[in-house]
C-alpha cells in the first residue's frame, strides 16, 4: 500500500493496524497530512460491517469540537472504502501516561479535562461513545488531545430502536449495564473515564483478570480498591472522586460531564505537593517498551 494513490490520497505509511481496518498517513496534491481509516479486507465483505464503517465516518463528519479528531470526507472507494481525518502526530494515551513527567506539570489533569469537554460535548448531542479507554485518546507532545474511534457510538435513536442485549466494548472500562447488554447512557461513559482516570493516576486499571469472564466480574460485583493502595501520595479526595465514578450504580455516579469537569478544575488549579507520577516499583514492569 505504501506510495498507492486511493482518490488524490497518497500513502505515506502505516499508523496502525485495529479490529475495524488500518489507519494509514497520507499526503494529498497540495503536500497537506491526513489520516486515512480504511476498512479491512475482511469486514468489507460483511455488509453489516460496512453499513457501521460508514455511520461511524457520517457520525464524526457532524462533529466539531477541539479535542474530538475530525473526519474531513467518506470515500466509497471499492473494495475498501475509507475515510479521511485530521493527522494528530501523537502517541495514545496508554503509552504516553508512562512519559507525562517529560512534558508539562499537572498534564494529568489538562489532559483529563479536555476529554471531559468533548465527552460533554458528544453527550449534548445525545451521543455516547461506549468504548473510551486511553488507547482511544491520542496525546500531543503539549499534551493536547483527540479523542477518535466513535465505531461503537451510539446517537439517542440507536439506544431507542436497540432491541434484546449488546454487549460491546473494551473489557478493562466497561460499565456493569453495558457487560449486561442493558441500554446505556452518558454515565456509561463517565464510569469508563473513571476508569480511565484511575489508570492515568496509578498506571494500572481498577480491575485486572486472569480471563475476561473474571474480570467483568469484578467490574460487576466488586469495589475497586482506592488508588491509594497503589500511590500512597494521592490524596484522598481523588480516591473519592474517582470512586464515584465507578459506582456499579449510574445514578450513584455524577449525572453529567459537566459535574464531573466541574470537580477536575479544582485539581488542575491546585498548587499541590502530591507526586501524581510516583508509581510503586512493582509498577515499573508495566512500562510499555517501545522505542520514542
Amino acid at each position: 500500500m505504501i506510495n498507492r494513490i486511493l482518490k488524490g490520497y497518497q500513502i505515506v505509511d502505516k499508523i496502525k493496524d485495529g479490529s475495524v481496518g488500518t489507519v494509514w498517513r497520507a499526503i494529498n496534491s497540495k503536500n497537506q497530512v491526513f489520516a486515512l481509516k480504511q476498512i479491512s479486507e475482511k469486514n468489507a465483505a460483511r455488509s453489516d460491517k460496512v453499513k457501521q464503517f460508514k455511520k461511524e465516518a457520517s457520525l464524526q463528519l457532524k462533529l466539531q469540537q477541539r479535542h474530538i479528531i475530525r473526519v474531513f470526507e467518506y470515500v466509497d472507494v471499492k473494495p475498501q472504502p475509507f475515510f479521511s481525518m485530521e493527522y494528530f502526530d501523537s502517541e495514545n494515551l496508554k503509552y504516553a501516561m508512562w512519559y507525562l513527567p517529560e512534558r508539562v506539570y499537572k498534564a494529568e489533569f489538562y489532559i483529563l479535562r479536555q476529554l471531559a469537554e468533548a465527552l460533554g460535548y458528544i453527550h449534548s448531542l445525545d451521543i455516547i461513545h461506549k468504548d473510551l479507554k486511553p488507547e482511544n485518546v491520542l496525546v500531543a507532545a503539549n499534551s493536547e488531545i483527540r479523542l477518535i474511534d466513535f465505531s461503537l457510538a451510539q446517537t439517542k435513536w440507536d439506544r431507542f430502536l436497540q432491541f434484546g442485549k449488546r454487549v460491546e466494548g473494551t473489557p478493562l472500562y466497561m460499565a456493569p449495564e453495558q457487560i449486561r447488554g442493558e441500554r446505556c447512557d452518558p454515565r456509561t461513559d463517565i464510569y469508563s473515564f473513571g476508569a480511565t482516570m484511575y489508570e492515568l493516576l496509578t498506571k494500572r486499571p481498577p480491575f485486572l483478570g486472569t480471563t475476561e469472564k473474571s474480570l467483568l466480574d469484578k467490574h460487576l460485583k466488586e469495589p475497586p480498591r482506592p488508588m491509594r493502595t497503589w500511590v500512597k501520595t494521592l490524596a484522598p479526595e481523588l480516591d473519592n472522586l474517582v470512586l464515584k465514578m465507578l459506582s456499579k450504580k449510574p445514578e450513584d455516579r455524577f449525572p453529567d460531564m459537566t459535574a464531573v469537569n466541574y470537580e477536575l478544575s479544582k485539581w488542575e488549579k491546585k498548587d499541590t505537593q502530591i507526586r501524581l507520577r510516583q508509581v510503586e516499583p512493582g509498577n515499573a514492569a508495566n512500562r510499555p517498551n517501545v522505542k520514542r
